[in-house]
């Protein structure tokens, strides 16, 4: 806690109202990993003393990152970094992924047919006009909270087990490697910035004014193979995505 009282400042010269500068200020902590999911901010007085304004101020001010969705408050506790979950672009699936971040990943399948693909579907899927496609759309939560939607198509001749396999409780991924040996070695990731619609709103408990990101993926076998197109409309305030390029060629302006 005391080293971090050595990053509890407000940016020189901001002219914006003093409660938005602390926003800021704790936002860029959470941004930068200074402060992690569940950790203890300073109280009300030690803020307030840090920041140089009132208290009043300061619980403005975690008012505003309560509603943000960014800090908890609980009874008699004091205030916590909330949950809201990194994504490194990965052909790891998300219940593999979330566990391995020490998270209690859950599926809750929200619909399953079968149906003929949208020609983009069934051009990203390297599928002939009359192949069948199966869609699933899964609600996924984390330790209990919706997350994301997730709505897969993946080709009825390949798999057509899907239809009855139990994917609240089994991971896709794993089924696809263990009843058809097929392994995702390789996927595209596009994002864009979204609202989400009525029913998106509704199952992921948000407003419709809430941002979300829109996340699509084709992922591929070994041999190139498309396997599975997906798109995710992503809780904006509860996930961020990370991304660190790395090359060997001079970046220049």
């Amino acid at each position: 806690m005391h080293h971090l009282l050595n990053y509890l400042r407000l940016p020189p010269e901001s002219t914006l109202p003093l409660y938005q500068q602390i926003q800021e200020n704790l936002i860029q902590l959470i941004e930068s990993n200074l402060l992690h999911t569940g950790d203890p901010l300073p109280s009300e007085r030690q803020l307030s003393e840090v920041y140089g304004v009132t208290r009043m101020t300061v619980r403005q001010a975690l008012d505003g990152l309560v509603r943000k969705g960014l800090v908890d408050r609980r009874q008699g506790a004091g205030s916590f970094v909330a949950a809201f979950q990194s994504f490194t672009p990965t052909v790891v699936g998300f219940s593999q992924r979330m566990r391995e971040a020490g998270m209690n990943p859950s599926s809750r399948l929200l619909h399953r047919e079968i149906i003929t693909p949208e020609p983009l579907v069934a051009h990203r899927l390297n599928l002939a006009p009359n192949d069948r496609v199966i869609v699933l759309k899964r609600l996924r939560l984390l330790n209990d909270e919706p997350l994301m939607i997730e709505t897969s198509y993946l080709s009825h001749g390949m798999f057509p087990g899907l239809m009855q396999a139990d994917l609240e409780n089994e991971s896709l991924y794993r089924i696809l490697k263990q009843d058809y040996g097929m392994v995702v070695h390789e996927a595209e990731h596009t994002m864009e910035p979204t609202l989400p619609n009525a029913y998106e709103a509704y199952n992921l408990g948000v407003e419709m004014t809430s941002p979300a990101m829109l996340v699509r993926v084709v992922a591929y076998s070994g041999d190139n193979l498309p396997i599975e197109m997906s798109k995710s409309v992503v809780r904006g305030d509860r996930c961020r995505y990370f991304f660190r390029v790395n090359t060997r060629i001079p970046i220049m302006d």
